[in-house]
């Protein structure tokens, strides 16, 4: 265990070595940084008695105080959910065929360390990374919206667990892609287009009526199965924050499930290549 978190700490070491962590941290600093100074929220007796916006007045906002707290950490949530997991992907991509790089597996092979945590160890400090910055967001936007307001809602604190759950199974499709085929670019490209067809593998019922040939629809019923719920995770993760019931948690079981078979296939794969 402790071989597999000196890797980890390695990973999280390197990604503060290229910028990484930094870049991330800097963003959501900024984030954070214009909720604190530029979005006033005035709360008189647990009413909202105004919002101001770099210090100008918004007009028309007329609703209970905590609706529009809530309203303002469903909008953090989707962005993060959304801009944020394609900012992880893109950080976290090169991570794996990075290490598989000649010279450098080299020398991660002669310690003594298996395969199977020296994958083990790559994949939770590129989750660390992302975690970090994602709870980094969310808990402090959280603390900054109760502490103006007054207004403590708590299940927008679970919204983070959700996009750190969904992160991971994509995280681990595209390191199983960095095993197969060890290139960054590719593994960037699977990852985006999972989530760029999921909408349309939710609605595939209606694509049925313009495919003549059941095959077609068996091969979209097939993806559908074969490919993380980000969608359908997405909006669960504006459920939770709104407190509206999850008519299903099938999506994100289903989709952890497929986590754990694309790392095992990982695993497996780089057990039997040659370096």
């Amino acid at each position: 265990m402790n071989k597999i978190w000196a890797v980890c700490y390695y990973t999280f070491r390197e990604s503060l070595a290229r910028k990484t962590f930094i870049g991330f941290f800097i963003i959501t600093s900024i984030v954070l940084a214009i909720l604190l100074l530029a979005i006033n929220i005035d709360a008189v007796d647990g009413a909202l008695a105004g919002v101001s916006v770099f210090g100008k007045e918004a007009r028309g906002i007329d609703m209970e105080l905590s609706k529009l707290v809530i309203g303002i950490e469903v909008g953090l949530a989707t962005a993060l959910f959304t801009a944020g997991l394609f900012f992880s992907i893109f950080a976290t991509a090169s991570l794996v065929p990075n290490m598989l790089d000649k010279g450098n597996i080299d020398w991660l092979l002669a310690k003594p360390i298996s395969r199977e945590a020296l994958l083990v160890g790559r994949y939770l400090g590129g989750l660390m990374v992302v975690a970090f910055n994602v709870f980094y967001l969310i808990a402090g936007a959280w603390l900054i919206l109760s502490m103006k307001t007054g207004v403590w809602h708590f299940p927008f604190l679970l919204s983070g667990v959700l996009i750190i759950a969904i992160f991971a199974v994509i995280y681990a499709f595209m390191v199983f892609l960095g095993v197969s085929v060890q290139n960054s670019a590719v593994a960037i490209m699977g990852a985006y287009l999972i989530m760029f067809f999921s909408p349309m593998l939710v609605e595939r019922d209606r694509i049925y009526a313009l495919l003549s040939n059941k095959i077609w629809q068996w091969l979209l019923d097939g993806i559908y199965y074969l490919t993380p719920r980000t969608f359908e995770v997405g909006a669960m993760v504006k459920n939770t924050v709104l407190l509206e019931p999850i008519p299903s948690w099938a999506p994100i079981w289903h989709s952890l499930a497929l986590g754990v078979l694309f790392f095992s296939s990982a695993v497996l794969l780089l057990k039997r290549k040659n370096f």
